[in-house]
């Protein structure tokens, strides 16, 4: 079942829930405990932002943004290298945990756009 969050900016369920991940640019064979993949993340917590993808579809700079359903479509965003900061892929939450074994998020309080 997936779990529920409550927020001033409303209700969301974990499929209603994305982090944005990229790969890391900067790993290279000279720095091989570099982690593959970024993340989002803010001064409040080391967690990946969760957002939802309702309102970031709404955003011009996120709305062509990839969203990986499935294990596999995660994958191939991942393996074609075309991912990158300026291009991340959103993964909702239930495949983030199932995927990439991250199980902490950090879902602020209310969603505001700045």
């Amino acid at each position: 079942m997936a779990k529920i969050y409550k927020t001033a900016s409303g209700t969301y369920s974990e499929d209603e829930l994305v982090i944005a991940i990229w790969l890391n640019s900067k790993r290279n064979a000279k720095r091989p405990q570099a982690r593959m993949l970024e993340t989002l993340t803010s001064g409040k917590s080391a967690y990946p932002i969760a957002f939802p993808i309702a309102k970031l579809q709404t955003i011009k700079s996120w709305m062509f943004c990839p969203v990986a359903k499935s294990s596999e479509e995660l994958d191939a965003h991942l393996s074609s290298k075309e991912v990158s900061q300026l291009n991340p892929v959103l993964v909702p939450l239930t495949l983030a945990r199932l995927a990439l074994g991250w199980d902490t998020f950090h879902i602020p309080s209310e969603y505001t756009e700045k």
